[in-house]
């Protein structure tokens, strides 16, 4: 089955896919994210910890990608409250 961005899915099943490909895909860090885990001192290991043991707060449609955000908030490594927002664009992928 091919997977289509742009197909609202319930919350179960998009953190299903997320918790897939921080197990073994890829996930791209934009920009915006690299400058916001620089504010926050968050690594890598403390974003995929949220992804993987947070719950889906929210999701918002991104009519300009017409693709899905999806706000995860966990703590992260130290124990503090945090928050990643992703978009799933395949299977295999996700941007944060």
């Amino acid at each position: 089955m091919e997977f289509d961005p742009s197909e609202e899915m319930d919350n179960e099943k998009a953190h299903s896919i997320i918790r897939d490909i921080v197990a073994g895909g890829e996930i791209i860090t934009s920009k915006h994210a690299k400058k916001r885990m620089q504010e926050r001192g968050y690594s890598m290991h403390d974003v995929e910890h949220i992804l993987l043991r947070g719950k889906i707060t929210s999701k918002e449609r991104k009519d300009t990608t017409q693709s899905w955000a999806y706000t995860i908030k966990g703590d992260d490594l130290e124990g503090e409250e945090g928050g990643v927002v992703t978009v799933i664009i395949s299977r295999q992928a996700c941007v944060v």
